[in-house]
């Protein structure tokens, strides 16, 4: 990632793209209550000008999708993973009994934005004021961060609007390196349908511990509860080169621990930074490892 657009994720605002994620809309007065018992993050009291990302599940805990969730003035929007919308759908309609809420595709059609640094929030309360816009304040870099649903016909230009702003554009090579750096997985690439909130390291970050119920929360608890995981998402610090997706991560020993599913190359950290899936009890922080033949390490924080 170029200086400046290392410098815009940490000192004002880089603004990313994620036009691939689908939106639903639930609407009716116990929207809230009902939405609040089916995903991980606590919806309950979200009000407009907030955000929060979750996870649907199933009944066995394990992930169909995450989804940021925002409030508009009469619904709440959910933004879906790539790929899962049809899923997401197949799975809220089935619970929705009989609570006094609908769930369906949006008046207009949106494309999300997601805006990461200290002067995020700054800018998308500025972009409530263009029509359609939707967003809300949601840290997941821990640097700052808001989401935007923009109606897609103006979605570029709310891009120039944003740009004018002293927002930074952020290529795919500077994304990349900013979620590995600062551990943001995605659906799909480092974690999937096959694994739980605590397999794929969000169970700190997307699941609420301090509502109440809420579809395979049960399983999670207990997860949580046991302390004992079979592999869990975690990142790596490494020597240049990045080592590529599916490289092996190997035990001093010479035995496989897992794989590489995200790699950058970090200025910030001297080095490399990965995202690997790693079986236990390699995970710990302070694991030595090797990916390539090179030698690794479980960070404990983020770059």
């Amino acid at each position: 990632m170029s200086d400046a657009l290392s410098q815009a994720a940490r000192s004002g605002a880089l603004l990313v793209r994620e036009p691939d994620r689908r939106v639903l809309s639930v609407t009716g007065p116990d929207r809230a209550t009902w939405l609040n018992g089916v995903v991980t993050c606590d919806v309950a009291a979200l009000a407009p000008g907030q955000a929060a990302f979750g996870l649907l599940l199933s009944k066995l805990g394990k992930i169909h999708t995450d989804v940021y969730v925002l409030a508009s003035a009469g619904a709440l929007l959910l933004a879906c993973a790539p790929g899962t919308l049809e899923l997401a759908t197949t799975e809220l309609e089935r619970m929705l009994v009989m609570e006094d809420a609908e769930l369906g595709p949006p008046a207009i059609e949106h494309t999300c934005f997601a805006l990461h640094g200290p002067r995020s929030a700054e800018l998308a309360e500025a972009a409530n004021g263009v029509s359609g816009v939707v967003s809300g304040a949601l840290d997941r870099s821990g640097l700052g961060g808001a989401v935007l649903l923009v109606p897609r016909a103006g979605a570029d230009a709310l891009a120039a609007e944003l740009a004018g702003r002293g927002a930074v554009v952020a290529t795919d090579a500077a994304w990349q390196t900013l979620r590995v750096e600062r551990r943001i997985g995605l659906f799909g690439i480092d974690y999937g349908a096959g694994d739980n909130p605590h397999e794929a390291g969000l169970d700190r970050s997307a699941v609420s511990w301090n509502k109440g119920c809420y579809l395979g929360q049960e399983v999670v608890f207990m997860q949580d509860a046991r302390g004992k995981l079979k592999r869990r998402l975690v990142q790596l610090g490494l020597a240049l080169p990045a080592p590529p997706p599916g490289a092996l991560v190997l035990t001093p020993e010479g035995e496989t621990a897992g794989e590489v599913r995200s790699s950058a190359e970090s200025p910030l950290s001297g080095g490399a930074v990965a995202l690997a899936r790693v079986k236990a009890p390699h995970f710990e922080p302070g694991a030595r490892l090797a990916v390539g033949g090179a030698p690794a390490v479980v960070r404990s924080e983020p770059v």
